[in-house]
């Protein structure tokens, strides 16, 4: 049994990665808060939201015996598809609207990082701005909540595995608590990675983080619509 539970770690750090995950955490961190550490906690605050509801769906499920049809389990992919052209979409219109732009920014205490901001309303050219801005808080409600959205898509079919693997209900909600954990610290550790390759872009950062920026909301966008594709042959019947 602890074999079990420990694998189910490991399976929820595996299941960060995703395709339609990687999508919509792409998609937030195209903000240009390129440090290891906002985005590390980035992918944490994802996790807390996946593993949020995937806990509670489960336990719905498995202590009260409720049921995830097959048709609501593909409705809800189907609104995931949804949040994920949202996304993309919105990472173009947010680059049209603010005209966002990055720059190199030091803080008094010497720390360096790459921020994307945009001069939309400024009452100076844009050399005399001030190019002053706030850091957000740590952890990212946005994320939390993308997180929320894909704990509800990924429950049925966890809850059918864990099912299967055992019939005692506190091994089965620790197993997907550990599972959760595993997602949090999956995507942790993949955002995290991810924030260096973008700090040696610094010499080319305006062209590539556009390209960056553009790539990663088409594939959002691609995913999302590949996803209510799918979908929609169970909810509907056609495809």
């Amino acid at each position: 049994m602890s074999f079990f539970l420990l694998l189910g770690l490991f399976i929820g750090m595996s299941h960060a990665f995703e395709a339609d995950h990687l999508a919509a955490i792409g998609t937030l961190a195209t903000d240009g808060k390129a440090t290891p550490k906002r985005l590390a906690f980035l992918g944490i605050s994802w996790g807390m939201g996946h593993t949020t509801t995937l806990f509670i769906f489960s336990m719905v499920v498995i202590v009260f015996g409720a049921i995830i049809s097959e048709r609501i389990g593909a409705s809800i992919e189907f609104f995931v598809g949804i949040m994920l052209v949202f996304l993309g979409i919105s990472v173009f219109l947010k680059m049209r609207r603010k005209k966002i732009h990055f720059h190199l920014h030091q803080h008094d205490d010497g720390e360096k990082h790459f921020h994307a901001h945009s001069h939309l309303g400024a009452k100076t050219t844009h050399k005399k701005d001030k190019h002053e801005h706030k850091h957000a808080s740590i952890l990212s409600m946005r994320a939390y909540m993308v997180g929320l959205v894909h704990g509800m898509a990924g429950s049925a079919s966890l809850v059918a595995l864990t099912a299967v693997a055992t019939k005692d209900v506190m091994s089965a909600l620790f197993y997907i608590l550990l599972f959760g954990i595993g997602s949090i610290l999956g995507m942790a550790a993949l955002t995290f990675a991810a924030s260096w390759p973008l700090k040696r872009a610094e010499k080319s950062m305006l062209g590539l983080m556009r390209i960056i920026q553009s790539g990663v909301a088409m594939i959002a966008i691609f995913i999302g619509a590949n996803v209510m594709l799918n979908s929609s042959q169970i909810i509907w019947g056609f495809g």
